[in-house]
């Protein structure tokens, strides 16, 4: 279902795969449980003809989308017959939403990247319903407040969008969680809440369009609140043990794969050559370089070399999946997630859980350090720098946990004239500020509290290369709820894009 509804419990779709042969096999389908609702049922109706055909069901997710931006450019007119032209549209546009789940479930054509296709359309047309809604409210009323408050109409209709983004987001997480169960909608005599939608023909046949943004504008943010509140009891909720999972697994009941702990990280081959490399270090004199440049440390050669060979065999393997980002005035580049790395290059986790590697960074920043959580994609990541004029601006690595966030930086890859350029003291009072800059060359280290040091890496030059390896860790891993949202989406857009940061939600489900 669409998640147009502020004011209903909003989900996201996840609609399995069958376990049959593709289309256009000739073995028969096992045919999916028949839905429920009245509106998938009929959707399966009108879908069933199209299985041994070339459409997919990334067509019909697209012909939902542009019926869903035309529902919203009719409604930003602000003009009565245009208002019932986009209820009718949103009705069509909420009834085709099923149609790409019912062809993936009876056809087998499912992809993770059609899955988030979907999600994403439904996401992104919501929010803009929104606000076209508060744009056509403010066309016909100009000046006016709906509200007894100074806020115009096309504010309170992207409050609205803003607040339904959140949920859609918040009601993801709480699935990844504890599975499909902790997000199930009300259903009652096969209608479920949000097919209240159905019904928006009539809120605009009787001019009801202002009022309804009143009630989303004030509604969304409310149930946001509740959806939020569900969301922090859901993390408090202590996971169940793999004993716990073993249990039930023998009394023949399923558990989802992502409630049960995960394994401990297997043993780190290369563990011993790295505690003979730390061996060698005046760990005295590196503790006090690191304390008076304010919790920085720069070490040429550090990593053994048989380390570092394995690390560029890692960058290597991964360079298909390297997901290259742009933003105007700040950073271009190339980067690969934890995620990505987990499936493709083992390696660089298990060095990200060196216990010797570990031990050493404790015993430099003085506290104890723990692994960022699983779903951070920033954990452990590769950074490409393949293209002339590729570069990173000046920034901190801002912590969003609650605790602090270490960033070590260890060179792979490094034909290049780059430097790693810093700003020490910034944020000391009093302390006069000190500028440098270094290559860090395959095996090198830097090691610094992500939150003081101001830096950024200068612009690639033509026919150069350079890759390096970042790994977090932090003191605390707990993260405001609004915090994760904003990370995610740094992330998402800055760095891995958005199908590697929400992967881990994704990639358990197809379509």
């Amino acid at each position: 279902m669409g998640i147009y509804s502020p004011l209903m419990e909003t989900i996201p779709k996840i609609i399995s795969a069958p376990t049959a042969a593709s289309a256009t096999s000739n073995t028969a389908r096992p045919v999916p449980p028949r839905p429920r609702q009245y509106d998938a049922r009929l959707a399966r109706w009108l879908v069933t003809p199209l299985v041994n055909t070339p459409v997919t069901p990334n067509h019909l997710t697209t012909v939902r989308l542009i019926v869903g931006l035309a529902c919203t450019w009719a409604f930003a007119q602000g003009s009565y017959a245009m208002a019932n032209l986009g209820a009718i549209l949103l009705v069509l546009s909420n009834f085709i939403d099923h149609t790409d789940g019912e062809l993936a479930r009876i056809s087998g054509k499912t992809s993770r990247i059609g899955h988030f296709y979907d999600l994403a359309s439904d996401a992104f047309v919501t929010v803009l319903l929104f606000g076209g809604i508060g744009m056509g409210v403010a066309a016909a009323a100009p000046g006016k407040f709906p509200l007894p408050v100074p806020l115009s109409a096309s504010t309170l209709g992207w409050i609205a969008g803003v607040a339904v983004a959140l949920i859609f987001f918040l009601r993801m997480r709480i699935e990844e969680r504890v599975g499909k169960s902790g997000t199930k909608q009300a259903s009652v005599g096969g209608f479920e809440t949000e097919d209240v939608l159905y019904l928006m023909p009539l809120v605009t046949l009787f001019d009801g369009t202002r009022g309804f943004l009143i009630a989303a504008a004030i509604g969304a943010p409310l149930f946001a609140l509740l959806v939020m509140a569900d969301y922090v009891r859901v993390m408090r909720r202590p996971l169940p043990s793999k004993a716990d999972a073993k249990v039930a697994a023998d009394a023949g009941q399923t558990t989802q794969p992502e409630a049960v702990a995960p394994m401990a990280p297997a043993a780190f081959a290369a563990d011993a050559e790295i505690e003979r490399a730390m061996d060698a270090i005046d760990f005295d004199g590196v503790t006090r370089e690191f304390k008076s440049q304010d919790a920085f440390i720069y070490m040429e050669k550090f990593l053994p070399q048989s380390v570092t060979e394995q690390l560029i065999a890692a960058a290597r393997a991964v360079t298909p999946n390297v997901n290259r980002n742009y933003l105007p005035g700040h950073k271009q580049g190339g980067s690969v997630s934890r995620h990505t790395l987990d499936e493709l290059a083992p390696f660089v986790a298990e060095l990200y859980r060196s216990p010797a590697l570990m031990r050493f960074l404790e015993r430099l920043a003085g506290e104890k350090l723990l692994p960022s959580p699983q779903d951070d994609p920033h954990a452990y990541a590769l950074y490409y720098y393949t293209r002339p004029g590729d570069h990173i601006g000046w920034h901190y690595d801002t912590s969003y946990y609650k605790g602090r966030r270490y960033t070590l930086l260890l060179g792979v890859v490094d034909q290049s004239s780059c430097k790693l350029e810093y700003r020490l003291h910034t944020r000391n009072p009093g302390v006069a500020q000190v500028d440098g800059a270094v290559a860090y060359p395959p095996g090198a280290l830097v090691f610094f509290d992500g939150d003081k040091l101001h830096h950024r890496i200068t612009p690639l030059g033509d026919n150069e290369e350079r890759i390096s390896l970042t790994f977090e860790y932090v003191t605390d891993p707990r993260m405001g709820t609004w915090q994760r949202f904003i990370s995610n989406m740094k992330d998402a857009i800055a760095y891995f894009g958005f199908r590697q940061v929400f992967r881990q939600i994704f990639g358990r489900t197809k379509r």
